[in-house]
């Protein structure tokens, strides 16, 4: 390749674009075109030898200081991808970039030297470091230099870790919040696919134990997988400083990592390595992959604990587990359950593992898919084995708190297990999301409010936490933004039944009838016409008595006892909710908030009932 005319040209004319070498601005017919830092870089060594190939190693020594470790395929591959968006080309058919299999790219329209703006307005223009014609200023002052003064850092974690030797970049700015997307599976088998979002998860949960970041949860960071938006795009969505992104390749007995760190702002790429593990250490290797990227953020607060050894069979059940459980389905909880019971049997000794079993049987019994009284001796049984065999299980203790306030009324308990909780992991935003509910239960509506937006803050996607602050919205009596929360729920998923649930019983006490019917229909539109017409022939009195009886059948009697409340049937109401007394129910705990059991506060049964859950008459 030529020497080209990067030491004489400063300003380059092709097609309708002009880009200024010096100031990196690219202007169409004097509109500015936005192009960030790599695709900006690719460009100029394009423009400096037009016509001629300019191959992939070229690039990668242009973009990349000596000795640094990215992927550099993908990572080149998404400049050359963005800078043709910029400038409306495309590989298929190539107006301006030309790919040249298993060679490189070759500009293909002819180019014209210009004047930068210092030259048009009679400025000084400075002269081209040493070395332009290899990398630009900025990329050697933030890099090579450092990387002289430095040299080389090399690091053998354990003789198990694939440290690759890399230069000594800049200090990394802290980072105050940042997202894990999803990990690309390398395997080639979709079968493999928990593998990779279970150990994405796993980097999410260490990384909200050790870091004084605000770390995207799981649901959030999970719809962006597969996406073909930019890591800008996705930042912005987010609202995030900074980015991981990286693969896994799981092949026989060992399982390989990387990791990338992706400043949202500039697009620059901050820090990448490499990590490969025996997998009866796989959660040594996430612990050492979250805790260098913590490290980088300059964000460490906290050491991981020591990670101990699993068995790679016991591992796969406890991922499939995870997989299942974050379906938020009664289906997915048993699912769930089966998988966290056959990782145990064969690790016993496997604290996560019962931790995930704890959670599933919370879900299950608060959802009615399972009954109080199984989930309550199971799910506390399972959580209290965790803690047994760890008692640094955060989401153990959060759902051990849950079963405290929900179940046991043990008030006392549930306070200390959710605190011991949040000092473990204060970034576990499903357990936020149970002591907002637990906070609403004892009356503390603001501080119940603003830890549900906590929750939402670090899973700003989740439906069940979305849903869930609705739900505190409406038991703080606060009906329009009830209302317009559930609404932004149901945008997320139209056919999200809990936020359906909370935006019926809200618009109920707005006196909304016709719009609670309306829901009704949409969500059920087989029923659509027989609902409109017994609207309209008896009344919602009519379709809530229907509810009732539903509700009754379906075993969720507190759920009933609303209803039968709402329509004015007090002596239904009270039996139901005594029986649940007498069996012990999850919604019982919510007798002393709940709206619906307003028109009941009079009554002496009712009095009794809320002394026995052991809070002072509201």
């Amino acid at each position: 390749m030529s020497e080209g005319p990067s030491s004489k040209v400063h300003v380059y004319r092709f097609g309708a674009y002009e880009l200024d070498g010096v100031t990196g601005e690219l202007k169409s017919a004097d509109n500015k075109v936005q192009l960030q830092d790599q695709p900006l870089q690719v460009l100029l060594v394009l423009l400096e030898h037009p016509g001629e190939l300019v191959t992939r190693e070229q690039l990668v020594a242009r973009l990349w200081p000596p000795q640094t470790f990215v992927d550099y395929d993908r990572s080149l591959n998404k400049a050359v991808n963005k800078l043709r968006e910029a400038l409306g080309d495309s590989a298929e058919e190539p107006r301006f970039i030309e790919t040249l299999p298993r060679k490189g790219y070759r500009f293909i329209v002819p180019v014209e030297p210009g004047a930068t703006t210092a030259e048009k307005s009679g400025g000084v223009v400075a002269p081209p470091p040493v070395g332009a014609g290899r990398a630009s200023s900025w990329l050697w002052i933030s890099f090579g230099v450092a990387a002289c003064l430095a040299g080389v850092i090399a690091a053998n974690l354990g003789g198990a870790r694939n440290w690759l030797a890399r230069a000594r970049g800049p200090a990394i700015p802290q980072m105050a919040t940042l997202a894990v997307l999803p990990l690309e599976n390398l395997s080639r088998d979709p079968e493999e696919d928990y593998f990779a979002d279970g150990t994405t998860d796993a980097l999410i949960t260490n990384l909200a134990k050790i870091s004084a970041a605000r770390i995207t949860s799981r649901t959030s960071v999970m719809r962006y997988k597969g996406t073909k938006k930019s890591v800008g795009e996705i930042g912005r969505e987010l609202g995030v400083d900074a980015i991981v992104e990286g693969t896994i390749q799981h092949a026989g007995n060992r399982i390989r990592v990387t990791a990338q760190l992706i400043q949202v702002a500039t697009d620059m790429h901050l820090w990448a390595d490499s990590y490969e593990e025996d997998a009866t250490h796989i959660l040594d290797l996430q612990a050492k992959v979250a805790t260098e990227i913590a490290r980088k953020i300059n964000t460490v607060v906290r050491p991981l604990e020591q990670a101990h050894p699993v068995n790679p069979q016991a591992y796969g059940h406890y991922l499939k587990g995870r997989f299942y459980f974050y379906q938020y389905t009664g289906r997915g909880w048993q699912q769930a359950i089966e998988n966290f019971r056959q990782a145990i049997a064969i690790d016993p000794n496997f604290p996560e593992a019962y931790s995930g079993l704890a959670d599933s049987y919370l879900a299950a019994g608060a959802y009615s898919v399972i009954t109080p009284q199984e989930a309550v001796t199971q799910g506390k049984a399972a959580a209290l084995k965790a803690l047994a065999l760890d008692d640094r299980q955060a989401g153990a203790h959060y759902v051990l708190a849950s079963f405290y306030a929900w179940y046991n009324l043990d008030w006392a308990k549930a306070e200390a297990e959710f605190q011991r909780a949040i000092v473990l992991n204060p970034n576990d935003a499903l357990g936020r999301n149970w002591h907002g509910g637990y906070l609403s239960l004892l009356g503390r509506h603001a501080e119940a409010l603003e830890e549900h937006e906590r929750a939402r803050q670090l899973d700003r996607y989740s439906l069940i936490i979305n849903a869930n602050l609705a739900r505190a919205l409406y038991w703080a009596r606060r009906y329009d933004d009830a209302i317009a929360q559930s609404k932004r729920t149901l945008q997320i998923d139209p056919r999200f039944g809990v936020a359906a649930l909370w935006l019926e019983a809200s618009l109920r006490h707005k006196g909304m009838f016709k719009e609670a019917v309306a829901l009704r229909q949409l969500f059920n539109p087989e029923t659509a016409q027989a609902v409109e017409r017994k609207f309209r022939t008896q009344g919602f009195q009519s379709l809530l008595l229907e509810s009732c009886e539903q509700f009754q059948q379906n075993g969720a009697l507190v759920t009933a006892a609303r209803c039968y409340a709402q329509a004015q049937r007090k002596e239904q109401a009270l039996t139901l909710l005594e029986t649940c007394r007498e069996r012990g129910c999850f919604s019982l705990a919510t007798l002393n908030i709940e709206p619906d059991f307003d028109v009941l506060r009079e009554e002496p049964r009712f009095r009794k009932l809320v002394q026995g859950v052991g809070l002072p008459p509201k």
